[in-house]
């Protein structure tokens, strides 16, 4: 998705932007006669294969969302409720699309009606007071989606958005060089460890693998899988527990590695990251369900050479079965929407209607969405189960990912803070990796900078 070439290199600049009035705010007078206007869900029917509220009213909704052929998704619903237009608005992807967000939500004016975010932005917008809740209108869809979706847009009974699309990980691998030096595809990370040292000493010239030194989306994610669980709480009380003795040991198995040469330590989304990918220089890449339509297909022009597959993620613990996210998006509902109940059905259709499932997971490339839905029916989409080109001929959806998405860790929360996290993350382990301090200092310091921040924006922090 354009999404994640997005994310790619982004500073989150939006610390300073998200950082206004995060604790007890509003978004404006519009509020109130958005809340009053509510009115109690109507007859539900079975829409395009969902059970939606029958909506007999006009309304005009706009749509901002950075999805691949969207404008396809739009005209797919307006032929199921025809009563209901939907305007479409490419309003950027990731941090250029967040910051436009923050300021309409801030000035009160020029706010969309259902806005795409990504799962870590949500608790920043929940908070801000700029999503509806729209448990009244789609609550009863909790069950067509991975419990773990549910979670990210859910806080206690209340619903803030509908997940559209997951990044469960994986380890991506080309299997070409793998038998050329005799590897074994890595089942631990002790393992991948050791595969790595080997690897290099046979071809110097080569990498194991790659570290994402600009992308704390991608870092968050290798803590996740690892069972850190760096923030847990709700509304404005939060415990932070970021520097554990895990989150040590996942970050300095990296570090080693790249001290010996076997991990490059390099900014992905670069020139030189994309020019490396295309000559096959790294013989592994930790990756997620959509990593082939947007890395390897439009930066590796090898393929058939490079024959890249993809396997489960390596654990920390042989036996177990736990993954982690990196990516993922929901549709919310704005606030200030004037049609909230409309905008709800539109958000909850495109992403969970079987009628529209099978343009979402279509390649990006064929007219589809490209997407690793959130919803369970997308799993039996055929164009889901097909074998991809991308990996060998590989039905990696259901050989790797159906699987990795059932063991995401559930006790996994987004803060608050994410933006602020992301970068002082990405500048403390980029100041381990090049030597000027330890991972355990790095990590420390990261805790105290972020309980700091969140204090000072007026929320109770515990550690």
């Amino acid at each position: 998705m354009k999404s994640r070439k997005a994310k790619f290199g982004v500073a989150c600049s939006l610390a300073g932007a998200m950082s206004v009035a995060l604790v007890g705010c509003t978004v404006g007078s519009a509020n109130a006669s958005s809340s009053a206007s509510i009115t109690a869900p109507k007859e539900v029917l079975t829409v395009g294969g969902l059970p939606l509220p029958k909506y007999t009213q006009k309304a005009n909704i706009t749509w901002w969302s950075w999805v691949p052929n969207a404008q396809t998704e739009v005209s797919i619903f307006e032929k199921y409720y025809p009563n209901i237009k939907v305007k479409l608005v490419d309003a950027g992807a990731g941090s250029t699309e967040y910051q436009k967000f923050s300021t309409v939500v801030q000035a009160g004016a020029g706010v969309p009606d259902v806005v795409m975010l990504e799962f870590d932005m949500m608790p920043q917008y929940i908070n801000m007071g700029a999503l509806a809740d729209i448990s009244q209108y789609v609550g009863n869809l909790k069950s067509k989606f991975t419990p773990w979706t549910w979670n990210q847009v859910s806080v206690g009974s209340k619903v803030y958005g509908i997940p559209e699309d997951t990044g469960p990980m994986g380890l991506f691998y080309q299997s070409s060089v793998f038998s050329k030096y005799h590897l074994s595809v890595p089942t631990t990370w002790s393992q991948f460890e050791q595969e790595a040292l080997n690897f290099h000493k046979k071809d110097p010239k080569q990498y194991f693998a790659y570290f994402s030194n600009n992308d704390g989306q991608w870092m968050t994610g290798l803590l996740w899988q690892a069972g850190v669980t760096p923030f847990q709480g709700s509304g404005n009380n939060w415990k932070v527990d970021i520097d554990t003795p895990q989150a040590v040991k996942v970050f300095t198995m990296w570090q080693n590695l790249v001290k010996a040469g076997a991990v490059q330590n390099i900014a992905a989304g670069s020139p030189e990251w994309q020019k490396n990918i295309n000559s096959g220089l790294y013989a592994t890449a930790v990756g997620s369900a959509w990593y082939d339509s947007e890395t390897l297909v439009p930066y590796d022009h090898n393929l058939t050479k490079h024959k890249w597959r993809a396997a489960i993620i390596p654990q920390w613990s042989p036996g177990n079965t736990m993954d982690g996210d990196w990516g993922g998006s929901v549709q919310a509902v704005t606030k200030v929407s004037k049609y909230p109940e409309a905008a709800a059905i539109f958000a909850a259709f495109i992403n969970a209607a079987p009628v529209e499932l099978t343009h979402d997971v279509a390649p990006a490339k064929d007219g589809g969405g490209g997407l690793f839905p959130a919803a369970i029916a997308g799993f039996n989409i055929p164009a889901f189960k097909a074998p991809n080109p991308a990996l060998d001929n590989q039905p990696a959806n259901v050989d790797i990912f159906e699987k990795e998405s059932s063991r995401v860790n559930t006790k996994f929360q987004w803060s608050p803070w994410t933006s602020y996290v992301f970068n002082e993350l990405q500048t403390e382990i980029e100041k381990a990796f090049t030597g000027k301090e330890s991972v355990q200092q790095a990590l420390a310091n990261v805790q105290q900078q972020v309980v700091n921040y969140a204090r000072s924006q007026g929320y109770n922090v515990t550690t």
